[in-house]
């Protein structure tokens, strides 16, 4: 972080200003004439003996889709990736005759979350004729050991398919990538054996969920057999993962997952939905090194619209259908869906109202921004993230939006929830554009709006913003102290120290009195 001069705001010396150049760039959206989609790959490199190949650059991948190639506009290593928290369902078929490997499972799983990095989560879940989750996603090794010492007897059958179906529905939500771990002995007797993947409609829907959500299936099988997969095998193929055979040391295998999930490579590029619409879009990603394997997904399917079939489901009486439908039309680039989604962002039900702002936000439509800024007043916190995501991922062009949100709760007894988000909105997005509708609202807002402007100028991280902050420090409310002080710091580091050894003669709070002798001692 760069040193700003305090200065700037006390004597208007121009040293601080000259520097704040030097903070992290932000990122900002590319602005397009039409919605683009982003295709992002997890690439799986290995040596001959099945091991990771790590230190790969972006030159040394080439990737190519239908034959020709594309520019890639995001690479990194997966492991280096904070913004792709890691989410691992395992599934564990609860057939009879894969009752004994349970505790093998338990096992694996803890080794397996033991490898990965804090924020990554592990999901467990059985199935047999349908899908039960034994234990939410969680970080804690311990959790998943106790809640493996009873899975449930082993019966029914096998809807190896359908419960992947509903776990990729619940992981769509999630952010970064998804892994499906299916742990079983067994043949799906619910889809036909001998029709291949790329056959079956049911199959090539799941397999663009897949896509969609970023999520790569593993099957995992003790001890080998003579029995075909087909079509699970193909299935895994074409998500990019692998069919895996073990003797029984379950514990050793997903402890090399585990490995292999953080030495991957992430690679994106954008597409135009419209050029090759319900055709199949075929993969190839190849490393100018000898003797490597690469493995990402095939190929996917760019979506029909299915438009009309959408918007009567989306006034189904049935929850799920509705917000399978919010969930799908934001990959519709046609204004009825917009228009669509803007209807039932007042839907009764909390997850409907969720997945159609996640949607209007993958759409990218300007004109939904004053909508979407209303969501951040939402009763639930769930819808209230998701919109505060969306409006987020609009960059610079969500700013004169947000500025009239705040503008209108200027002078208001009261913050409104959305005012508050719009507020910290600004300080993220970054934009100097906010800084006299903040510097105003920590000046003349309600006690919340101003703690909520105290922060986002902090976020803002602009010398400009100091004066009005430096105000705030004989503000009547001790958190507003307390947020302008932790900005002042923030923003002048070091440099801060005349600033803050004069605010501790004044402050009668042994709190924030506290915080800023611990401020001066920092190093």
């Amino acid at each position: 972080m760069c040193v700003l001069c305090a200065a700037a705001a006390l004597a208007a010396s121009q040293a601080g200003s000259a520097r704040a150049g030097e903070r992290e760039p932000r990122e900002y959206v590319k602005v397009v004439d039409r919605p683009y989609q982003r295709v992002g790959l997890t690439v799986t490199v290995t040596d001959g003996l099945g091991r990771p190949v790590r230190g790969l650059t972006r030159e040394e991948f080439r990737v190519t889709e239908d034959g020709r190639m594309v520019d890639l506009l995001d690479f990194d290593p997966e492991g280096a990736r904070r913004d792709r928290p890691l989410s691992v369902a395992v599934l564990l078929d609860m057939s009879q005759s894969m009752r004994s490997q349970v505790r093998k499972v338990r096992e694996a799983a803890q080794a397996l979350l033991g490898g990965l990095r804090p924020g990554d989560e592990i999901m467990l879940a059985r199935f047999n004729d349908e899908l039960t989750i034994l234990q939410p996603f969680t970080g804690d090794a311990l959790r998943v050991g106790k809640t493996l010492k009873d899975p449930g007897r082993a019966r029914g059958g096998t809807a190896l398919f359908r419960s992947i179906e509903h776990t990729l529905k619940d992981l769509r939500e999630r952010p970064g990538r998804k892994v499906i771990l299916v742990v079983s002995d067994g043949l799906d007797n619910d889809v036909a054996r001998d029709q291949h993947v790329l056959q079956s409609l049911y199959l090539q829907d799941l397999l663009r969920l897949c896509f969609r959500t970023q999520t790569t299936v593993y099957g995992i099988r003790p001890g080998m057999s003579a029995s075909s997969w087909l079509p699970f095998e193909g299935f895994v193929e074409e998500t990019g993962g692998r069919l895996l055979y073990t003797g029984g040391d379950l514990e050793r295998l997903f402890a090399r997952l585990g490995e292999e999930f953080l030495s991957q490579y992430y690679l994106a590029y954008d597409i135009d939905p419209k050029v090759k619409e319900g055709k199949r879009r075929r993969i190839r990603v190849e490393v100018a090194r000898e003797g490597v394997v690469v493995k990402t997904m095939g190929g996917y399917f760019t979506p029909h619209s299915h438009l009309e079939t959408l918007l009567l489901d989306l006034e189904d009486d049935n929850v799920a259908m509705r917000a399978d439908a919010a969930y799908e039309l934001g990959f519709v680039g046609d204004p009825r869906a917009t228009n669509a989604l803007l209807v039932v962002l007042d839907d009764k039900e909390e997850k409907v109202r969720r997945l159609a702002v996640a949607a209007l936000g993958r759409l990218g439509a300007e004109d939904t921004l004053p909508r979407l800024i209303e969501r951040l007043g939402d009763p639930s916190s769930s819808v209230r993230e998701a919109a505060a995501s969306s409006v987020r991922s609009f960059g610079p062009r969500a700013i004169p939006a947000l500025l009239l949100e705040i503008e209108r709760g200027s002078g208001k007894r009261k913050a409104a929830p959305r005012v508050l988000g719009a507020a910290d909105l600004l300080g993220k997005v970054g934009d100097d554009r906010a800084l006299d509708p903040l510097g105003s609202l920590l000046r003349d807002g309600p006690p919340a709006a101003r703690l909520a402007a105290a922060r986002a100028l902090g976020d803002l991280g602009l010398s400009q913003g100091i004066p009005a902050l430096r105000a705030a420090l004989a503000d009547p409310s001790p958190e507003v102290r307390g947020a302008s002080l932790k900005s002042i710091v923030y923003i002048s580091e070091a440099a801060a120290r005349p600033v803050v050894e004069d605010y501790m003669k004044r402050e009668t709070d042994p709190g924030l009195k506290a915080a800023a002798r611990a401020a001066l001692e920092a190093p």
